[in-house]
């Protein structure tokens, strides 16, 4: 690794990092209500997005299989997106105040709806000009149709936004995935730390550089002089 100097830019992911759940599960589960056979559809959209955040199948075909399946209308993305502001991740809800004083040097790169995650940026008052994420299509009848194709995520996932952004290195990406785990590999990232309060996912943090059990442990989360740590 090399030398690294200055403040790094922090790079988080979002599903299962900034908020316990994910987006994309939610949202299917709130399209099934009522729907008798829901907890099985549900159990199998979710294993689909488990396999991809393992690294068990591509992100590109987790997406695929997952977008196939999604018909939420606009109204339901916009209350799956209020109903997460609830669902944030302990450690980081208990570090608010500190995320939004260091706003400047943090991004979201997520490979989940930028709907999704908008709200929870504005909750968390992070800079939404920093989040790089899919973006919904919609058809007339204005259900989900898709992925908007022209995203550097949809281009390019994660590798292509981190390039596009031309985000200031050190960089340091925090996350519980295989696609945050790539950047690390691809040279995108100074430091990846395999972020284990929600989901340990084993081949994760086996390539990790460290291990946080809470955002608590980021070193520099208040800056350059270094992170305050849970008194609990």
């Amino acid at each position: 690794m090399r030398e690294e100097e200055g403040e790094p830019s922090l790079v988080f992911d979002f599903d299962s990092t900034l908020v316990t759940v994910e987006g994309a599960d939610e949202l299917f589960a709130r399209t099934l209500a009522g729907a008798p056979d829901r907890e099985e559809r549900v159990s199998r959209f979710r294993d689909i997005t488990d396999r991809g955040m393992a690294g068990e199948i591509s992100y590109e075909e987790s997406l695929r299989a997952r977008m196939a399946l999604l018909t939420a209308t606009r109204a339901e993305v916009s209350e799956v997106g209020r109903a997460l502001v609830d669902h944030l991740t302990p450690s980081v809800l208990d570090a608010r105040m500190r995320l939004a004083r260091q706003s400047h040097r943090i991004w979201i790169v997520s490979g989940g709806f930028e709907e999704l995650i908008l709200p929870v940026v504005e909750a968390l008052q992070l800079d939404p000009e920093r989040v790089r994420a899919h973006r919904l299509r919609w058809s007339d009848s204005g259900r989900v149709a898709g992925v908007d194709p022209t995203t550097a995520l949809a281009r390019g996932g994660k590798p292509e936004a981190i390039r596009e952004a031309r985000i200031p290195r050190p960089l340091w990406v925090i996350g519980d995935g295989a696609t945050d785990l790539e950047l690390r590999k691809l040279g995108l990232a100074d430091r990846f730390f395999a972020f284990v309060e929600n989901r340990r996912r084993p081949e994760v943090v086996a390539g990790a550089d460290e291990v946080l059990q809470s955002l608590m442990e980021l070193p520099t989360l208040d800056g350059a002089g270094g992170a305050e740590r849970s008194q609990t």
